[in-house]
């Protein structure tokens, strides 16, 4: 009888988790360069907050 055929792969998780964190700081930085470009314009443009 032959042995079972294994993975040689590391672990998905990790793999998940790098993605995953990845992801959360692209869109981090999306959101906190986003606020930065909506506060600039309205400093520029002289609009009141709120």
């Amino acid at each position: 009888m032959s042995k079972p055929v294994q993975s040689k792969a590391g672990p998905l998780s990790a793999d998940i988790k790098a993605m995953v964190m990845t992801n959360v700081i692209a869109v981090g930085s999306l959101v906190l360069f986003g606020a930065m470009g909506l506060a600039i314009a309205t400093v520029a443009t002289g609009m009141p907050w709120g």
